[in-house]
């Protein structure tokens, strides 16, 4: 493939401006902004090398000669940065260079600033056309009844050879923009750009500015490729979001970083929750939640008051996978504490005031838009209501400690009582190392020893229902009686399924050769063929039940149980029931979480061998 010079900014760490231009490198610096770039007005193919190979410096002069040799194709310099184009004018002493002159009208960062350089595609993403709410008949429908789109303008840039790969990748653009606009407010900027480069200095796929986004055309895909359109439309539908939250909205201190990446990744997850399902969205929520589990252990909290310097790479890393999970659950603390509407409520708000310049308004200054982890806390409480106290120390735990608990749980019937007795015992695997280790590694980590909150169960019982309670979890251990509202056993016996495969079983022993594949459709998969040798009975642990499980069978009263099924809690659950209540669960719930619990199940009782196919 051809490659093209071009020259575009690149962060390789929040203060790097310095190295482009003469600025004080200070985030809360911010200023409105005015750009003029000269550029050459054409690149031609002299310049330009076929291979891709590193070019070397002089092959990236753009200060090309105004003549060009006999046979040299042409391609028309772009120059794109952050804000509006004022205007494009020829240079008054050089006929072959361009002044491009653009114009940042909203204060933002030096480190907000940039701009590209190269002989980029430029294609517009254009919205659909709407019609107004009300219904009109196609006969008396004319052109004054159609309403445009009149966002922001949106543009996409890539290098010669990539426009069908980059119109095919950012059609999701439009789509994010769309909702964001609809659920939390007015784009705060009045354009927004991606332009696609070959390699950013920083080896990160995206570089953020007002305005615009460099990526990497390394996230570019043509139709055909598949798994690459989750990441790449993962990391567009993320940069737009940073325009609200990073951009416009800016943390005040080193100690708030969390909370402005967090609102981000999380209006992010919740537009893809929209673009890709809800089984999707609970699928990776669940399994960042276990991650987040994992690797919580040695970590500080994600927000150090005492922190006097922007947090590290790896903790920014961490500071990413944590923040949007602990939104989540406050969206849900919000929801049972306060009013239903919770972060829904919270966060148009913030974004409201943003752009009003109603956040950290001060006499002593223009205003920064710098947002706070205390005023945040404030803006909660009084958009959603609920106890002050019950907030704080949600934040005490989630937000200014470190860690999350680990919940082993086991359940039995008490059939004089008519109660479920849930066994619940608390521990967190950051403090019982903090204990051991030594004051100079576990001085940086505040670990919580007990975390307390409420967790709903869900209990799905014999007649099918499944039953919400509630669990106040507020000491190490202690048992729950949650109480039974159905009178009926957990017995099959009677059921449809259970008089078809014995009426199957009772053919196939009479010689009937289709009633033997009956069954297997009957079992729901599991066909009898697969488990007659004996080799891939014992390899996959498959038996029949014998006659204790029947017993159990017959004395269970409930189907199967589900902890934490909402994902109110960053925790771990080793939770233990009986075999076929797995079974139901895997067969029944249909639930992606339900189904990735059986499975976590069935890979610790399976052999290493069966562990790698189930997986």
């Amino acid at each position: 493939m051809q490659r093209f010079p071009h020259v575009f900014t690149s962060s390789a760490a929040d203060t790097s401006a310095r190295t482009w231009v003469p600025c004080s490198d200070m985030a809360r610096e911010r200023c409105t902004w005015e750009l003029e770039l000269i550029a050459p007005r054409l690149l031609h193919s002299s310049s330009s090398s076929s291979s891709r190979q590193p070019l070397e410096d002089d092959d990236l002069d753009l200060d090309l000669p105004p003549e060009a040799e006999e046979g040299d194709e042409e391609w028309p310099i772009t120059v794109v940065a952050s804000g509006e184009l004022i205007e494009q004018v020829v240079h008054p002493d050089r006929s072959d260079r361009v002044i491009w002159h653009y114009m940042q009208a909203s204060p933002v960062s030096v480190q907000q600033i940039a701009w590209a350089v190269g002989p980029f595609v430029i294609t517009e993403i254009a919205g659909k056309a709407k019609e107004r709410e009300r219904g009109l008949d196609d006969e008396d429908e004319d052109e004054d009844e159609i309403v445009k789109d009149e966002g922001a303008k949106l543009h996409a840039l890539c290098l010669p050879g990539r426009e069908v790969e980059m119109a095919h990748s950012v059609g999701v653009i439009r789509q994010a923009m769309d909702y964001y606009t609809s659920t939390f407010g007015s784009y705060p900027l009045s354009t927004y750009t991606v332009a696609f480069v070959d390699a950013l200095a920083s080896g990160a796929p995206t570089f953020h500015s007002a305005a615009m986004t460099l990526f990497s055309s390394d996230i570019l895909h043509p139709p055909n490729i598949i798994d690459q359109a989750y990441e790449t439309r993962q990391l567009l539908a993320h940069a737009l979001a940073v325009q609200w939250s990073g951009v416009n909205l800016i943390p005040k201190a080193p100690a708030d970083y969390w909370l402005v990446i967090g609102i981000a990744l999380h209006i992010t997850s919740l537009f893809l929750k929209t673009l890709w399902g809800n089984n999707e969205y609970r699928f990776r929520l669940k399994k960042d939640m276990i991650r987040c589990v994992t690797q919580d252990v040695q970590r500080e909290p994600i927000s150090v008051t005492s922190r006097p310097t922007q947090p590290e790479h790896a903790q920014l890393q961490f500071i990413a996978l944590k923040a949007p999970l602990v939104l989540h659950i406050l969206d849900k603390h919000l929801r049972k504490s306060g009013t239903s509407l919770g972060l829904d409520k919270v966060l148009p708000k913030l974004f409201l005031d943003a752009i009003t310049g109603e956040i950290g308004s001060s006499s002593a200054g223009p205003l920064f838009n710098n947002l706070t982890t205390t005023s945040f806390m404030r803006t909660c409480r009084k958009a959603c209501g609920g106890s002050a106290e019950s907030l704080k120390g949600f934040f005490d735990q989630w937000v200014y400690g470190s860690g999350c608990p680990t919940f082993t749980i086991s359940a039995m019937f008490n059939r004089k009582k008519m109660a479920v007795e849930l066994n619940v015992k608390q521990e967190c695997l950051a403090y019982n190392w903090a204990q051991t280790a030594p004051w100079e590694e576990a001085g940086h980590v505040r670990p919580i020893p007990l975390f307390d909150g409420q967790m709903t169960i869900r209990i799905h019982e014999a007649d099918g229902t499944p039953y919400e309670h509630v669990l106040n979890i507020q000491e190490q251990f202690k048992r729950h009686e949650v109480p039974f509202n159905t009178k009926y056993k957990r017995v099959r016996r009677n059921t449809k399924r259970y008089q078809a495969r014995q009426a199957a079983a009772t053919a196939a022993a009479s010689g009937d050769a289709d009633a033997q594949e009956d069954i297997g459709m009957i079992d729901v998969g599991f066909s009898l063929t697969l488990w007659e040798e004996e080799k891939e009975r014992d390899k996959w642990r498959v038996a029949d039940w014998d006659e204790k499980d029947d017993a159990l069978m017959n004395q269970a009263t409930y189907e199967w149980i589900r902890i934490d099924a909402d994902l109110e809690w960053i925790c771990g659950i080793k939770f233990e029931q009986p075999d076929f209540m797995w079974l139901s669960q895997l067969q029944r719930d249909r639930d992606v979480v339900a189904q990735l619990e059986v499975r976590s199940f069935l890979s610790r009782c399976l052999p290493s061998g069966a562990d790698a196919r189930l997986v």
